[in-house]
């Protein structure tokens, strides 16, 4: 169970790794602004769902992840800013009755921005960003069945075979500001940066397993405070 564990963590920092020659070329492309990769630690609205696993013997996430990023934004004339980001949450991984049970989630947000030119290796932009993400909760498959329970339902399981999934969707604000430092200060260059915010998820789905409603579940939600470390290229306008 700890090589699932350890596959899951290595699937998303490759995904992280992979992004930085996309984000490269990307910022080439689109001029003034910036590209870049990330990760920090987000607050999670998963205290209700902590306090129902517990009463049935679960093992318990907390309420924060590490959280990973991958963004984009392009500076328009005047200093308005658009751009795109991806956040990957690694949650929270345990066992249970000797059965692999996790919980991860992920968002992504459309913002608009407005950045500050405090000298011409630092600059400063609040943003807001619109967007949707959600969360799910696994549970590995017994790997072994009743010979009984096979006799009266010869497909007592999903074809193909899955683990099986529970998942909730938020819609989210986003409200940020970062902070970026260009060493060079001229063209386009290294960027080092912080971003911190708190997310909002105004609305949320019910939870879903696979396509049927789940009723009856804890409150849960990706919203909470966020700080990011930031690293790619940035250009000056």
């Amino acid at each position: 169970m700890e090589v699932f564990r350890r596959r899951r963590l290595a699937t998303l920092v490759l995904l992280s790794l992979t992004a930085v020659p996309a984000i490269v070329h990307a910022q080439g492309m689109f001029g003034p602004g910036a590209s870049f990769i990330g990760g920090g630690v987000s607050g999670i609205g998963t205290g209700k769902l902590d306090d129902r696993l517990a009463a049935r013997g679960y093992s318990t996430f907390g309420t924060s992840a590490v959280g990973l990023t991958i963004g984009t934004y392009h500076i328009l004339p005047g200093g308005l800013s658009v751009g795109g980001e991806w956040h990957g949450l690694i949650i929270g991984d345990g066992v249970h009755e000797g059965r692999d049970v996790g919980i991860g989630g992920g968002y992504g947000t459309l913002g608009l921005g407005y950045v500050i030119e405090l000298s011409r290796k630092v600059r400063i932009y609040p943003r807001l960003g619109l967007g949707g993400g959600g969360m799910g909760m696994w549970f590995e498959r017994d790997s072994v069945v009743n010979f009984d329970d096979v006799l009266a339902d010869p497909k007592p399981t999903p074809d193909p075979p899955r683990e099986p999934v529970l998942s909730r969707m938020s819609v989210l604000m986003d409200l940020g500001v970062g902070a970026e430092l260009l060493p060079g200060g001229i063209g386009r260059g290294l960027m080092f940066g912080v971003r911190l915010g708190y997310l909002v998820a105004p609305s949320s789905s019910e939870w879903q397993l696979y396509d049927h409603d789940v009723v009856g579940g804890p409150a849960t939600s990706l919203r909470g405070p966020y700080i990011r470390g930031v690293i790619g290229v940035g250009r000056r306008r």
